[in-house]
């Protein structure tokens, strides 16, 4: 099984003269690019409580994608208008290193992991992130996709000193912004 650690978000883009609700995000992108390609995945991220929450439940369960319903919090979802993204105080980066190991722990079978940078750029899900699969024995692959948007970075302050902690206590890991190339080594 592959786990994407990442965001999942309500999408809201101009369309003509309305708006078009979607779903977006690099955790998400990311789960449903590997399901298309027929692989087991589990989508680990914070999801709101409330009518957002359940839609997004809802659209993960349509698409056969595992994730952990017990990840669910009251606060606001992660949002992205017209490609700008509010990430900050929302459920997407509200994830702890309890909640974290308890999932990974859960689905023994994780061979790979694929983690939002996003995520890595807020703390707490930042140090939860990093801490939760250092400790997993077996480690897993790692996969961190730099790929994101500008404006999904919270502190690339933090981001910086985690993907530099990354690199020293994990075995196998792929730093990287090319897709291509996560997915070749997925393969």
């Amino acid at each position: 099984m592959i786990a994407v650690i990442g965001e999942m978000a309500l999408s809201f883009d101009k369309s003509g003269s309305a708006w078009e609700k979607t779903f977006k995000g690099l955790g998400y992108e990311w789960a449903m690019r590997l399901k298309e390609e027929g692989k087991d995945v589990l989508l680990i991220t914070v999801l709101p409580c409330g009518k957002s929450g359940n839609e997004m439940a809802e659209e993960l369960v349509s698409k056969g994608i595992v994730f952990d319903p017990d990840l669910h919090l009251p606060l606001n979802p992660p949002i992205a208008v017209d490609g700008e993204w509010f990430l900050r105080s929302s459920s997407a980066v509200a994830l702890s290193a309890e909640k974290l190991t308890d999932t990974l722990s859960y689905f023994h079978d994780i061979k790979s992991v694929v983690v939002s940078s996003s995520l890595l750029s807020y703390n707490p899900a930042s140090s939860a992130v990093l801490d939760s699969l250092s400790f997993m024995f077996p480690q897993p692959e790692v996969f961190i996709d730099t790929s994101c948007s500008e404006s999904a970075i919270g502190q690339k302050e933090i981001l910086e000193k985690t993907l530099n902690s990354f690199s020293s206590a994990m075995e196998r890991v792929l730093i990287t912004d090319s897709k291509e190339e996560i997915l070749t080594a997925l393969r």
